[in-house]
């Protein structure tokens, strides 16, 4: 009898250690997944690149009548603001309708670095005889860019060919431009481009959309 009382004895202490390295188990599993494990630090992710586009706007300047400026915002880290030193100009004929011309200043990014600009270029039109009165008219909303190395950015002029009131009836109601002057937003130096468009009526006044980097269809 006692033999067999012992016996049980042992079997039940055998079951009650094999349940106990079960629990063991079960309970390290569950520290795993997250329940009671200590955390362990975390680990730093690479810092993402900037978005294209984001910088932070600088203060307009004026000259000649021409008003530039920057609205936009963000921050494109790394990434100058674009000079004029950094860019070219040209301008593309966007044709006629009506007594109105349009046209498309490009500004070029020779700098071989992207670069962050907004806003408006001061404008400047000027002949054989020095500057000719310019009048420029912002409009549209202005937003941060970024003008890749190489790439191009965009602003439409729109001016009148029929004279004020004040102005000759004629087709040169005002000096005939041959160059137009550019300042950048936020910068101060100029850059030119060929004027060939005759004159600019109303006493040079140019509607100028703000910077983009879509070109207009011609």
């Amino acid at each position: 009898m006692r033999r067999l009382i012992w016996g049980t004895l042992a079997a039940t202490a055998i079951t009650t250690a094999l349940a106990g390295c079960g629990s063991s188990s079960n309970a390290g599993h569950a520290s795993s997944s997250g329940g009671t494990a200590p955390t362990r630090a975390a680990t730093s992710a690479p810092a993402e690149a900037p978005s294209p586009g984001a910088a932070t706007p600088g203060n307009g300047t004026r000259s000649g009548g021409g008003t530039s400026g920057a609205t936009g915002s963000g921050n494109a880290a790394g990434r100058p603001h674009c000079t004029s030193g950094m860019l070219t100009a040209s301008l593309t004929d966007l044709g006629a309708a009506a007594g109105n011309r349009y046209a498309t200043l490009v500004l070029t990014n020779t700098s071989g670095k992207h670069c962050t600009t907004g806003g408006w270029s001061g404008l400047q039109l000027a002949g054989a005889d020095g500057t000719i009165p310019t009048n420029v008219v912002p409009e549209g909303t202005a937003r941060t860019i970024t003008i890749y190395n190489g790439g191009h950015a965009y602003e439409r002029l729109h001016w009148g060919v029929v004279p004020a009131g004040d102005e000759p009836d004629t087709d040169r109601c005002e000096p005939v431009p041959s160059t137009l002057k550019v300042i950048p937003p936020n910068d101060t130096e100029q850059i030119a481009a060929g004027w060939t468009y005759g004159a600019v009526c109303r006493h040079g006044r140019i509607r100028l959309q703000p910077l983009t980097t879509t070109p207009e269809p011609r």
